[in-house]
């Protein structure tokens, strides 16, 4: 009796290296499950990886096209100049040559300060040859001159873009036959061979400046025939 309730009343036996590979055995199959849940980078092949980059070089191409086209752009339309460029023709200067060809003095009106020539030329192509100028006005208006000792009707017809005669007025003591057609902008006076005491020359003279401007340019205009450019001793020179 005493030795059966030893035995049953006896203490289990610890697990020993049991229980040391049950705790290795579920480290082990801990670390399989981690690797088995880590992400797996995909090889490529050379030819896969060339595929994949043609889209990449061709956007990289398409950009630097579309900025070498901006840049080219940019350079043939350069920013406007915050000082725009105002002609101002010496016309003293540019006469100074015509009165040696001319055969007449060409005028060079003194004209006020604040106008400024946009050109002064001898038109020595043409089957009229002629010494012109143009000037732009304080108001920014117009008023130009054409001068010749060879006028015919033809020309004269050109000059005044085939206006018609519309009176006359007397300046210097010259008659002047108005031109003007009233659905253009422009006004003309012309003074003929005829009727020209001084040198004998036509002058036709336009423009679309207001009566006071007009004045001083027809009056700045008539005391200068004969007179021509000056001369590097201050006196005119000859026609």
């Amino acid at each position: 009796m005493n030795e059966r309730e030893h035995d049953e009343t006896s203490e289990p036996a610890p697990a020993g290296r049991d229980g040391h590979q049950d705790a290795d055995a579920g480290t082990e199959a801990a670390h399989e499950d981690a690797r088995d849940e880590q992400p797996v980078t995909p090889q490529l092949t050379p030819a896969q990886s060339r595929r994949l980059s043609q889209p990449m070089v061709g956007i990289l191409l398409s950009v630097l096209v579309t900025v070498g086209a901006v840049a080219v752009l940019m350079l043939m339309n350069p920013s406007p100049d915050p000082e725009p460029f105002t002609p101002d023709e010496d016309v003293e200067a540019a006469a100074g040559p015509v009165a040696d060809v001319a055969g007449f003095a060409p005028v060079v009106p003194q004209v006020p300060d604040d106008w400024t020539a946009n050109y002064a030329r001898w038109k020595g192509g043409e089957e009229v040859t002629h010494w012109e100028a143009g000037y732009t006005t304080s108001e920014t208006d117009f008023v130009g001159f054409a001068q010749t000792d060879a006028a015919n009707p033809t020309w004269i017809a050109q000059e005044v873009d085939q206006a018609p005669e519309a009176g006359t007025t007397t300046l210097e003591g010259m008659e002047l036959t108005i031109r003007r057609d009233e659905d253009a902008d422009r006004e003309h006076f012309v003074l003929d061979a005829a009727e020209n005491t001084v040198d004998g020359t036509t002058v036709v003279i336009s423009g679309d400046a207001d009566d006071a401007e007009f004045d001083a340019a027809l009056r700045a205009i008539l005391a200068g025939l004969g007179e021509g450019p000056a001369a590097s001793d201050g006196s005119p020179s000859a026609p």
